[in-house]
């Protein structure tokens, strides 16, 4: 009950920040990069190819309540177990940023950074975004791991492109990675065996619809073997932005905020009816 209370006081707070103080949203030089091939750093859970400006601090809520399925007893998830990431990421450059968060799920603290390779240009020169993307995690949960063991890791190759005024793509090969996994089981009873390793391809797009206004779109398809009772990940997003922010609303099928466990972990199929709501708000300084 504190950790909402204190999301929402959190939440009300950036809403309430006098327009003066926002950021004003800054268009490329002709002939530049391409402006706002995504709006936030992230779609939903996966890294976009948008970074951080030079200097800027960016601070993230993201918060995915449970599940809708649950029904009225659970409020159709806003009484169930909700996770939640604070997070803050800075511009050393305007193509490499640095940053830090923690998740309540897990306990997990995670270390991330992006670098973008390459921007598209306004005359095509250069066609496509290309960023890199890592992250590495940590859960303080010890329960007698050792350091090394509790560490876990993803690696995306983000590939964008803004293909008009309105809608923008991204594909992104990516890489999970735990250095141990377990033998359990799962909710249903069943035997569950992890993977260490999972390789995934996430799709993503957005879609203008008013200046102010976009929808959103990731999936998260795993290639090859994978985690026994997982599934792909997939989430839709509306997108609000209001100078300084960006609010993001989203239905997703993970209950997880990290990519790796996102990818690795996720155990919920949307079309099953096993969807969250959440939303993510986006704050530039």
């Amino acid at each position: 009950m504190t950790m909402r209370l204190f999301t929402l006081l959190l939440v009300v707070g950036c809403i309430t920040v006098d327009a003066s103080a926002q950021l004003e949203r800054v268009r490329a030089r002709p002939g530049g990069p391409v402006d706002e091939v995504f709006w936030a750093p992230a779609i939903v859970v996966v890294p976009s190819v948008t970074n951080v400006g030079a200097g800027d601090l960016h601070f993230t809520i993201q918060h995915s309540f449970g599940r809708v399925s649950d029904g009225a007893s659970e409020l159709w998830g806003l009484d169930g177990t909700a996770n939640i990431r604070f997070g803050l990421d800075y511009g050393l450059t305007d193509r490499l940023s640095v940053g830090a968060g923690r998740s309540r799920f897990d306990k997990v603290y995670d270390f991330r950074s992006k670098w973008n390779v390459l921007r598209q240009t306004k005359d095509n020169r250069v066609p496509i975004e290309v960023a890199l993307a890592g992250n590495a995690g940590i859960t303080t949960l010890e329960n007698g791991f050792s350091f090394d063991d509790r560490l876990t890791y993803a690696g995306s190759l983000l590939l964008a492109r803004r293909v008009s005024d309105e809608l923008s793509v991204q594909i992104a090969p990516t890489v999970s990675h735990f250095n141990v996994v377990f033998r359990e089981l799962d909710r249903f009873g069943d035997v569950v065996e992890e993977e260490n390793t999972h390789l995934a391809l996430a799709l993503a797009a957005r879609y203008v619809v008013h200046p102010q206004v976009s929808l959103a779109v990731e999936y998260v398809p795993v290639l090859g073997s994978r985690s026994d009772g997982t599934t792909d990940m997939l989430s839709f997003a509306v997108n609000i932005e209001t100078g300084g922010h960006v609010f993001q609303l989203f239905f997703t099928s993970s209950r997880w905020i990290t990519l790796q466990h996102a990818v690795a972990r996720n155990d919920d199929a949307f079309f099953d009816g096993d969807i969250r709501f959440g939303f993510n708000v986006n704050r530039v300084f």
